[in-house]
């Protein structure tokens, strides 16, 4: 009875190597996590103001006034026309950025014969702003794409 009494109190060298070996490994799936999370809103930044960037290409052509920049081949309705095209470094964005702005008038123009060659009143144009970044030096390549489109009736 004697030697329970002189019994130490505290932990064995065992369990607090068990204990540390435990705390090691939740502070290292917390780290992993922390660091995905980091690169989760560092992307998601980048998608936001790639849409933004889109989404004010598109607005520029797509506004109350009428197309003047709109060039209708009769005939040949839903065909694409290149109305801006932008090769550059924009801060915030990885690699180089292309813009590109297309128009077309999926439901045809005002025919030549009665002034030609400019959508009419109430035949829509459809704008397609795109935004790809993370292309690298010479701009070609694939890389994150973003793309906004509306209907504008002029």
């Amino acid at each position: 009875m004697a030697r329970l009494v002189n019994k130490s109190e505290g932990f064995t060298i065992v369990e607090v190597a068990v204990t540390l070996v435990v705390i090691g490994i939740f502070m290292v799936v917390i780290l992993s996590m922390q660091a995905q999370v980091s690169t989760i809103s560092v992307l998601s930044a980048q998608q936001t103001k790639a849409s933004f960037l889109a989404y004010n290409n598109m607005r520029r052509y797509a506004n109350d006034s009428p197309p003047s920049w709109f060039k209708c081949n009769t005939g040949s309705s839903g065909t694409r026309y290149k109305v801006m095209e932008i090769t550059e470094n924009i801060d915030g964005l990885p690699g180089m950025v292309r813009q590109e702005v297309y128009a077309s008038a999926p439901y045809g123009c005002k025919d030549a014969s009665s002034g030609g060659g400019k959508s009419s009143l109430g035949m829509p144009v459809k704008v397609e702003s795109i935004v790809e970044y993370g292309l690298p030096s010479s701009g070609s390549g694939s890389g994150r794409k973003v793309t906004h489109a509306t209907y504008a009736a002029f």
